[in-house]
């Protein structure tokens, strides 16, 4: 799944459960009949609707893709080491410094920093180097007419052909990933419609090969998910001796000048701003490893993608882009990857402890790692909601 298909999804619900109720399966023909009835009540041509579905037929490989799940899900080490490299951080300077009037200009209108959008450029597409070659229509109808997610993906199938007709475009042209992310920032259709700029002023918003318009689609998109200027998202901190771990969790916020009086200082020993804007302490890899206090930009960022590891991997990149220090505490050489199936036999073990009350999911998310804290509280390990080795040791002894 494509970074900016998660960061949409959760955007999209709500509206989506208002609309038109789309096939759940059967005959794919029919199921493109349905999405045609509503690309054309929402003012798609039928004439572009039925040249972008001609012949169209399902296509395997992204059913394929699809029904794939991660094994294992990546330390906080694997996925920044594998995200933050120095060379898309090099990378990310020679850009930023090939296009900073473009990127100013940007920043004086929509408050985002360049070193934020080389980031998100970075990360997508490796600085426009792989944007993806699926048929973007193809993709989302396969996904919206052949899955289970009908609703949304019949729903970016609708906004695909909106696109093709707003946009000039044909549908041999509108490539992306499988999931049907497209361009330089990987915008889902629905994404592009509501947030893409024609910043060069052609007439068509191009954010596959303009990147007036992926650079300022992507600071429009940024602001109107809540990123506003002064602080950055995140930024890597030193907690002092004796801080409460239990108080270093995303759910808990404190005004950033609450924790200084903790004090929590910058990593390096500098001070924290004076600030009252609402922030958290985490620590993605245990109490061994480093500690971020997430800003409020933070969750403008989560915004664009739900995962945690790479929201962080954004700020620390786009902070190294921008000239300043990598993350000074290394993660704990011993912190290995946990597979989905371990994760379903913590949270099936937490909940017959009474600690845990959601989905089994296998997903080590806010609610799982609050529930291994409340473990480690009881069993006075470190409650730093990490599953570290000795603490699923310990949970798999009970």
């Amino acid at each position: 799944m494509t970074p900016l298909l998660k960061a949409t999804i959760l955007a999209a619900t709500t509206a989506l459960l208002a609309g038109p109720s789309f096939a759940q399966s059967g005959d794919f023909r029919d199921c493109l009949q349905t999405i045609k009835a509503e690309a054309v009540r929402q003012g798609v041509p039928a004439a572009v609707t039925d040249k972008a579905f001609q012949g169209l037929t399902p296509d395997q490989k992204v059913i394929d893709l699809d029904g794939r799940q991660p094994e294992f899900s990546l330390t906080y080490a694997k996925y920044v080491g594998g995200t933050v490299s120095a060379e898309r951080i090099a990378k990310g300077q020679q850009k930023m410094a090939q296009h900073r009037a473009l990127l100013d200009a940007l920043q004086a209108e929509y408050g985002v920093p360049p070193q934020y959008i080389m980031a998100f450029w970075g990360i997508e597409t490796n600085y426009g180097g792989y944007m993806g070659d699926f048929r973007v229509v193809r993709s989302v109808a396969t996904l919206g007419c052949m899955t289970k997610r009908t609703a949304f993906f019949s729903n970016e199938t609708v906004q695909a052909l909106r696109i093709l007709s707003m946009n000039h475009m044909t549908s041999d042209q509108m490539r992306g990933s499988w999931a049907g992310a497209m361009g330089n920032m990987q915008f889902m259709p629905s994404t592009f419609t509501k947030w893409a700029v024609d910043r060069d002023g052609n007439g068509k918003t191009d954010i596959w090969n303009s990147l007036p318009d992926a650079f300022a689609s992507a600071s429009n998109f940024l602001r109107g998910i809540g990123f506003k200027p002064g602080l950055p998202s995140s930024e890597e901190v030193f907690l002092p001796q004796g801080f409460p771990l239990d108080q270093a969790d995303s759910t808990i916020e404190k005004p950033v000048k609450a924790w200084a009086a903790m004090g929590v200082k910058k990593a390096g020993g500098a001070a924290l701003p004076a600030s009252d804007e609402p922030s958290s302490i985490i620590l993605p890899a245990g109490f061994r490893g480093p500690a971020f206090i997430l800003y409020p930009n933070f969750k403008a960022v989560m915004n664009w993608n739900r995962s945690t590891l790479y929201a962080l991997s954004v700020g620390i990149l786009a902070r190294q882009i921008a000239g300043g220090p990598g993350v000074q505490q290394a993660a704990p050489d011993d912190d290995q990857p946990i597979s989905r199936d371990t994760v379903i036999d913590i949270q099936n073990r937490l909940a017959r402890l009474g600690l845990y009350k959601d989905d089994t999911d296998g997903l080590l998310g806010p609610k799982t790692r609050s529930a291994l804290r409340l473990f480690q509280q009881q069993t006075s390990l470190p409650a730093d909601g990490h599953p570290s080795a000795e603490t699923v040791r310990r949970l798999q002894s009970r």
